[in-house]
């Protein structure tokens, strides 16, 4: 069995065809389908079933993938730990964050950081969407995500930090501010104002209201809130100083629901390059993200 094999038959189950897993290696057709074949042999048991130029799963194979996956993934991530113990310390390490993480939370880890790491940082922000794209074509080392539907990255290590609270609000005018208790059927009767940070795709949730508007900045969102036109879910952090503001009609306010009997909070991970962690300046900075955040743990 070689690990060389074992990627040749995963890349052709998740490319859909043996001459796009060829393509992807940069090897020939005709070598890449010898390799499934030895590997089969070596295995005893038909993986793939051909038909023509398409290929799919036997029973064998659909049973077997799981493992195989996993075994080149720890076969990559082996070669990339021992790459970077071979190779002097990094002088930059490039770190992005979802724009939809309060940058409060973060201060203490950036101050430390600076003050006793020896390279260059690159902190930057952006989509979720982006920020996952950065580390898959390298050109980011950890980013900062709010948690989605991944539960294990395979391809990356990760730590889940804590979280930050979302609160639902409402400009001090606004009839919802009068609401001791706001129920889904007030909401319904308002538009919903939705901070998108992206586009908007087809897997977007059902929001409160059947009438919303999108904003990707969200200094023109809270400006049209604070004009007490609709409402919005936003992270406490972020517009913490438009409830605390002394102009009574510009203020903000937090609308208490009967269907979110407790705080609303969004989970936060850590997500970096294999082989980060074993390098010195990778190892202490991913100690000072996951010590000195000022994230809530639940």
């Amino acid at each position: 069995m070689n690990i060389q094999h074992l990627k040749a038959f995963v890349l052709a189950h998740q490319l859909g065809s043996i001459s796009a897993a060829a393509r992807t290696m940069g090897k020939r057709q005709s070598q890449v389908s010898q390799w499934i074949s030895d590997l089969e042999i070596d295995f005893g048991v038909t993986l793939l079933e051909r038909t023509g130029n398409s290929i799919r799963l036997s029973a064998a194979g659909e049973e077997l993938l799981p493992m195989m996956v996993h075994t080149v993934s720890q076969a990559d991530k082996l070669t990339a730990c021992a790459s970077a113990l071979s190779l002097e310390e990094p002088t930059l390490l490039r770190i992005g964050i979802d724009n939809y993480i309060p940058q409060s939370c973060l201060q203490a880890v950036w101050v430390k950081a600076l003050q006793q790491l020896n390279v260059n940082l690159e902190v930057s922000t952006n989509s979720r969407k982006a920020l996952l794209v950065g580390l898959d074509d390298g050109s980011l080392d950890i980013t900062l995500l709010t948690e989605h539907t991944t539960l294990h990255y395979s391809d990356f290590d990760y730590c889940r930090l804590g979280c930050y609270r979302d609160v639902l609000v409402a400009g001090i005018s606004h009839p919802l501010a009068s609401e001791s208790v706001v129920t889904a059927d007030h909401l319904s009767a308002y538009r919903e104002l939705i901070w998108t940070r992206e586009a908007m795709t087809d897997d977007e949730e059902v929001g409160y209201s059947p009438t919303y508007a999108t904003f990707t900045e969200l200094a023109s969102l809270v400006a049209v809130l604070q004009n007490s036109v609709g409402y919005a879910m936003l992270p406490y952090d972020q517009i913490a100083p438009y409830l605390a503001t002394n102009q009574a009609d510009q203020r903000l306010q937090v609308l208490s629901t009967d269907f979110e009997q407790a705080a609303m909070s969004r989970r936060v991970e850590a997500v970096w390059q294999h082989g980060l962690s074993q390098t010195e300046q990778g190892k202490l900075l991913l100690s000072l993200i996951k010590t000195e955040h000022a994230l809530l743990v639940e």
